[in-house]
Parts: C-alpha cells; structure tokens; sequence
C-alpha cells in the first residue's frame, strides 16, 4: 500500500534558519514571477512615496524596478538593479544625478513576457534558461494574453503574523475556501475547484456560476507569488518572508474601467485577502504553540500543497 505524503515539519514554519536556508536555496535560484509591466509605469502616488522606483525584496536580497515605462506595449524589458532605492538616491538633487548613480549599480537577470509578466532570476548565469524552468509548461497559459491592458490602480504593502508557509498551504488548497470565502464561492463554486500542478507553477481553476466563458486566470508561481485575473480585474500578490514567523505581503490591483467599477472589483478581493490572513494568523499561533508536528496530507483533495511542498522539501534538503 502506498503511504499518504507528509507535510514538511512543523519546525519549518516558525524556524528563522528555514528562512535563511529559503533564501540560499530557492529564492536565490531559479525565476521568479514579480509582477507585469505596468506596475513599472509612472505611478508615483501608488509606489510608497517614491517618486520613481519600486522596491523589491524577496528574503535579503533587495533590488528595485525604476519607474519610467512610458508606453507598456513599446517597452520590451525594464530597468531592475541591485540595492535599496533610497539609499542609492539619497542625497541626489536632481534627475540626471539619481541616472547617474542607478545606472552603476548592478542589473538584475529578467525577462519580460510578450504579454507584459516580469520574471526575475538572481543567478548571474541562471541554470536553466525561463521557458526551461518552466517546463515548456507557462505558455499555454499566457501566450496570447494581454497583461499590459489593465493599468495598476492600487498597491498594499503589510506584514502578518505568520510564516509563508503557512500562507501558501492555504492558497494552495480551497477545502476551507467554501466556508471560509463565502462571497467569492457565490460567484465560483469551489465543488468544482481544481489545481493542476506543472514544473515549477500550478494552475487553480473552477466553473464560475451561471455557467459563465469567465473562468478567470488562477496562477500560482513556486516559491510565492500569484497572478489572479477575475471579475473584469487582475490581482498579484508577493508572500516575501521576514522571519519564522512574520511575512511581508505585496498586493497590486489592476484594472480597466472607472472608479466605481474599480472600487467594487477591489472590495471584493480584499475581502478574499482579510479572510485569508485571519486564518492564517490563527494557524500560525497554533504552530507556534508547538503541538502540532507533522500530519499526512490528502493526495488528490490536497494536491496543489503535496506539489509545492515537495518542491520545497527538494530544495532545502538539497546539497
């Protein structure tokens, strides 16, 4: 008889050195979905204040996308460099100083979709080119599709109190979503949810009510990022690990059409979103209470979290 996957160990979701290891050992390697095109357009209102770049970190290795894409649809790659934004321009007094001192600073290794997705890759020679590392898979799934139509509307930057695994177990299973989203399962049914898993990314998808052709685009990206496309909107959220136990979450909204059909799309995400972390937050406290160990998890009802775990287990056991 074959035995029931187990789950990584419960140490791994409040430890600080799984963390460091996540960081040499999957975030460091491989590409990682960051976000599209337009989250690099002139924004200023929505990027935290600064005028003209996007900071990123994924787990100590910061780096930042510059601001100044004119025209989506005409740009081909962005400007990604190394280090921590405000340090690089503090003290610059005007544009051609900052130019100056970004443009000294190491570039990040990324590709840009031809439908506008930005993926990073922090290995100065990567070991298998993107389409590699996905598989051949990611095409069918993108190709064809224009990202570059919505233009960012809003961006949320917060911590929580839980571990990026914790999250993902969540967003990679949808047995709690019935009960748990009870507005978003009005409008897809999740007895009808499924993840399919391919090299290095799964697709999540169901039958939306009224048996509507909008069955929404549902990607989740190994380690942890996301693309959902739903609802006449797009969502993208990056689970940045902090520590054992804290998580920095990154939330963009995209959208295409006035305020007001913004501002319902938005509140009916960010309800998704508050629910999620309420649970997860509480899931964390019971982790760190230390009375749960280690459990078996279900291989079909389950799958999406036995995909990702694996992969996780692979990595940090690595050599």
């Amino acid at each position: 008889m074959t035995s029931l996957p187990r789950t990584v160990p419960a140490t791994w979701y409040t430890s600080d050195k799984f963390i460091e290891a996540s960081r040499e050992k999957i975030y460091n390697r491989g590409w990682h979905f960051v976000s599209t095109i337009n989250a690099l357009s002139m924004h200023p209102e929505l990027n935290d204040g600064l005028e003209d770049a996007l900071q990123l970190n994924f787990v100590g290795n910061p780096f930042f996308g510059v601001c100044n894409v004119d025209d989506p649809y005409k740009a081909t790659s962005v400007d990604l460099r190394y280090g921590v934004y405000e340090d690089v321009v503090r003290g610059c007094k005007t544009k051609e100083e900052k130019a100056a001192k970004i443009a000294e600073l190491p570039t990040v290794n990324h590709v840009v979709t031809e439908g506008g997705l930005i993926f990073v890759c922090h290995e100065k020679t990567p070991a298998k080119s993107f389409k590699e590392y996905f598989g051949n898979e990611l095409g069918q799934f993108i190709d064809g599709k224009d990202f570059r139509s919505r233009s960012l509307r809003r961006r949320l930057v917060y911590e929580c109190d839980y571990n990026y695994l914790t999250f993902i177990d969540g967003y990679q299973e949808c047995l709690h979503c019935q009960y748990t989203h009870p507005g978003f399962s009005k409008v897809y049914p999740f007895e009808f949810y499924k993840v399919d898993p391919y090299t290095n990314f799964c697709r999540h998808h169901c039958n939306p009510v009224g048996g509507s052709k909008d069955e929404g685009l549902f990607l989740y990206f190994f380690p942890s990022c996301t693309l959902n496309q739903y609802g006449g909107g797009m969502g993208i959220f990056r689970a940045n690990p902090v520590n054992g136990n804290k998580t920095r979450m990154e939330f963009e909204y995209f959208f295409d059409g006035n305020d007001e059909e913004f501002e319902a799309y938005f509140k009916f995400a960010r309800q998704v979103a508050l629910e999620d972390i309420w649970l997860c937050e509480a899931a964390q406290q019971n982790l760190v209470s230390g009375i749960y160990q280690q459990g078996v998890l279900h291989p079909s009802k389950e799958v999406g979290v036995v995909f990702y775990q694996s992969l996780i287990r692979d990595r940090i056991m690595a050599q």
